[in-house]
Order: C-alpha cells, then structure tokens, then sequence
C-alpha cells in the first residue's frame, strides 16, 4: 500500500518524498555558490583568504593574491587528476545513483550538489597549509 502508484502522477508515494528536501538543499546550495563566486571562480581557499598578511587589501586584490599563489603552486605540483576523479566517483557519484535507484530523482541531485562543494572545500583546507608559501612568493 505505500508503494501504491497514484495514477495520476505516475509516480510513487516514496519518490516525492525527498522533493521539499531537494528543493531546500538548490534553494540554499545556489545563494551559497553565488556567495562563494568571486570575479571568475570559486574561491573554496578560505584559510588563504583570511590570512593576516591579506588583512588591509581590498577585496578584489585578495581573491588576485590567492588565486596567482594557487597558480603558482599548481605550477609546481600539478593536479592529480586520477586521485580527483576517483574521489568524485566514490564521494559524489555512487551514494548520488543509488539514492536515484532507491528514492529518486530529487535527492540524488541534492546529494550531488552539495558532496560536490563539500569535497571540494575539504581538497582545498587541505591543500592551503602547501599554497601558504607561495602567497609569500606572490606578495614579494
């Protein structure tokens, strides 16, 4: 009975289940992005950012700063893709197509968005101890 098709919809009781939460998860997940989106790219290098030495420089010349100690740095130790693209795999895709198989289209899409992000703070936090010397390289 609660897996009883509504005619109507043509769909289960369970798949909208997890709608308002998708809903919930896009309406905060885009304010955030935006937020995070500063003059071409997201900025997930938070520690970087916030640095004391960046602390009297404007906004636009912060985000400069980190960004060109992000190049410099990515220079010398260059992305390791097969590690990225593994840990999307197991992070973001895998949990995400099984709460399509199991629930549905709303929750998979939220799971995706925001592992997504979240991984993606969590390389960079981890990264930004290695970028610290070449902030010092770019403001000289």
């Amino acid at each position: 009975m609660w897996l009883k098709t509504n005619k109507l919809l043509k769909r289960t009781k369970n798949s909208w289940l997890f709608a308002p939460s998708s809903l919930i998860l896009a309406n905060n997940f885009l304010p955030l992005s935006k937020a995070l989106y500063l003059q071409g790219g997201l900025v997930f290098y938070f520690r970087l950012y916030d640095d004391k030495r960046l602390a009297g420089l404007k906004h636009g010349k912060k985000i400069n700063i980190v960004n060109d100690a992000v190049k410099l740095y990515r220079k010398d130790h260059p992305l390791n893709l097969t590690n990225r693209l593994l840990a999307v795999l197991i992070v973001c895709f895998v949990p995400a197509f099984i709460s399509f198989l199991l629930v549905g289209f709303g929750l998979a899409i939220g799971w995706f968005a925001l592992s997504t992000m979240l991984l993606e703070m969590r390389a960079a936090s981890i990264e930004s101890p290695q970028i610290e010397p070449y902030l010092d390289q770019v403001l000289d």
